[in-house]
């Protein structure tokens, strides 16, 4: 009888143990969410169901599950918080928010945070991560793991890093594993290098700046909810339909959009 009672103790001591464990584990894992600190520009709208749009206006806090998109205008600046600092959507942009959490920890914060593009281009900010946390963006072209740095990254797969150090992981078409590319500061991974088996190339000055310049205004640039009216979008060779010269005696162009000339091979002056 004095063995089964030790035992009985023992057993409810051992269920106390784990749920006190379990209660533990509970406090120290929270949700995350995003606010959205900017509408600039155009408009933008967010849905939670991918049927039903809302009109974003400024202020919102989003939870995981959030897909935001932007028309052709349109801009919006967010803040992940805990979950990795700030995020900005340029116009023609479709971003969810698959995963936002993070757990307090003895002396750190190890987040987890996960967010699919499915079309049109983020740049971002995020402080130096726990070996533990996990950011990771993914687009129908590659996965960017981001450990922390000034990045921003395109649906099309190219990804320009301004400070820090991006991972890409990316698949050829026809391979069967992913390839790992490391891209430091100053450099472009390009998914159509080395005939589609993608490299890394040093980015032209003048995008290297302006990204520079974009994110010094995306960090607690303007109040919370604002809407700002004025944003002039960095350089891209992204637009399929421009021709790198307009034609002698026309007016053939895009403001703000004139794309670098440049052989990625060889570093040449910026355009004039």
């Amino acid at each position: 009888m004095k063995n089964v009672g030790r035992i009985s103790i023992r057993v409810v001591g051992l269920g106390l143990a784990v749920a006190a464990c379990s209660f533990w584990l509970a406090a120290q894992a929270a949700e995350g969410s995003a606010r959205v600190t900017a509408v600039r520009v155009g408009s933008a709208d967010y849905s939670t169901d991918g049927v039903t749009w809302t009109a974003l206006g400024g202020g919102e806090v989003l939870g995981p599950g959030t897909t935001l998109r932007t028309d052709a205008m349109g801009i919006v600046d967010l803040n992940l918080g805990k979950c990795g600092d700030y995020v900005r959507l340029t116009p023609g942009t479709t971003l969810r928010l698959s995963t936002m959490s993070y757990d307090q920890g003895a002396g750190e914060t190890v987040i987890n945070t996960e967010m699919y593009l499915s079309t049109g281009r983020i740049q971002g900010i995020i402080r130096k991560l726990s070996a533990a946390s996990r950011f990771e963006v993914k687009t129908p072209v590659a996965t960017y793991q981001i450990r922390g740095t000034r990045y921003e990254i395109s649906a099309t797969g190219r990804a320009t890093v301004n400070e820090g150090l991006v991972e890409v992981l990316y698949t050829p078409a026809g391979a069967t594993a992913a390839v790992r590319f490391e891209v430091p500061a100053g450099y472009t991974f390009e998914p159509s290098e080395n005939s589609g088996r993608g490299g890394t190339i040093p980015t032209p000055g003048i995008v290297q700046d302006q990204l520079a310049e974009d994110l010094k205004d995306l960090r607690g640039g303007g109040v919370e909810g604002e809407k700002v009216q004025v944003w002039i979008p960095m350089p891209t060779w992204e637009i399929v339909d421009r021709p790198f010269d307009p034609a002698p005696g026309t007016l053939d162009s895009k403001p703000f959009r004139v794309p670098p000339v440049y052989n990625p091979t060889t570093e040449v002056a910026p355009r004039p």
